[in-house]
């Protein structure tokens, strides 16, 4: 093995999907757009564009944009729910037309016709539940990928979601063959070592990319994410941008006591008005205390990459490599300086 030799993660899932490491963006409304879709990507994750909220023009575009910095493969998250049936065949139809590498999807239950389709159309399909029961339904559909979502996770749940220590677990004994990702509060290495430990195939980060140079967030949402600690989020199930009244989500509140937009849960984005970013609850997950700086996508990818058993077994290959070779050009630098005084003799 060559001391440089990129090390690569192996798996069922990576060979599904085409990528080398299995490290899924959330595909985060409007805050996972082309930049940071392709720089995941190019890391050799799977970026998800954020297709929440996108009419079909604008998710064109971001598909085409994204193709423009990536060679990699990349997916699209639709949320069927949101918008109703004409806007979700609208944007379905982009999909089929574009054909990303994988469409994911959340609180598709209402369309189960759609998995079928996409399919059928040569998609790799991923679907995001946090029960039990709507993975039997996922399964039974013909699901390609299952993601585990605990009721670690920031932004939107579904309704009775469980911890991912429960969840993980419970999932894996009906998914079969499938891969099964985990999802929620996994910020850096140690939670994807707990998450591979559970029998997670890979795992879905959001919160940790939102504080990403390349993230669409507001300014001022990122320094929200890097200010708080473990004790700064709550589970909320009133409204939400767009959303169902009622539809369960993780925030940063805002607890400011003159500021009716606190009731709101939101995620600011770059192009927003500093006063939305100032007075929204922010969408965020119960990791949020381990992310301590904004860095670079790549820089986060590296650190939840080094949690994964195969890297972490093959890196610590490498360093022996390494001390190794040192070893053994120490002891030729020796006989070589010792070989003139054996001549001599």
């Amino acid at each position: 093995m060559s001391a440089t030799e990129p090390v690569v993660f192996h798996s069922a899932l990576t060979e599904l999907c085409g990528i080398k490491y299995p490290i899924f963006l959330a595909g985060m409304a409007a805050i996972s757009g082309p930049k940071l879709v392709s720089a995941v990507s190019n890391a050799g994750g799977m970026g998800i564009v954020g297709g929440l909220r996108a009419a079909p023009k604008l998710l064109r575009r971001w598909i085409t944009e994204t193709r423009d910095q990536t060679d990699k493969p990349f997916g699209v998250n639709l949320v069927p729910q949101f918008g109703g049936p004409d806007v979700f065949e609208a944007q379905f139809q982009v999909i089929l037309k574009e054909r990303p590498q994988l469409l994911s999807l959340f609180y598709a239950e209402a369309y189960p016709e759609m998995i079928s389709r996409a399919k059928d159309a040569g998609l790799q399909v991923m679907v995001q539940v946090g029960t039990v029961g709507l993975a039997k339904e996922a399964v039974a559909r013909g699901a390609d990928i299952i993601v585990a979502q605990g009721s670690e996770a920031g932004g939107h749940m579904n309704p009775g979601t469980i911890a991912l220590s429960a969840l993980v677990p419970a999932i894996l004994e009906i998914a079969g063959h499938r891969p099964v990702i985990a999802a929620g509060g996994i910020a850096n290495r140690d939670d994807v070592r707990i998450a591979f430990a559970m029998g997670a195939a890979g795992v879905l980060v959001g919160t940790a990319f939102v504080a990403t140079h390349e993230s669409n967030a507001h300014d001022l949402y990122k320094q929200k994410i890097i200010d708080a600690t473990a004790d700064d989020t709550e589970r909320r199930v009133g409204y939400s941008f767009g959303w169902t009244y009622g539809t369960p989500h993780r925030v940063i509140p805002n607890k400011d006591r003159w500021n009716a937009l606190k009731y709101i849960g939101g995620g600011a984005r770059v192009i927003d008005a500093p006063r939305l970013a100032r007075k929204l609850s922010l969408y965020a997950g119960q990791g949020v205390g381990k992310i301590t700086s904004v860095v670079s996508a790549a820089n986060r990818f590296a650190e939840l990459a080094a949690g994964l058993p195969n890297v972490a077994a093959s890196a610590a290959q490498q360093v022996d490599f390494q001390m190794a070779r040192a070893r053994a050009m120490e002891m030729l630098t020796g006989l070589r300086q010792a070989a003139p005084d054996i001549a001599s003799s």
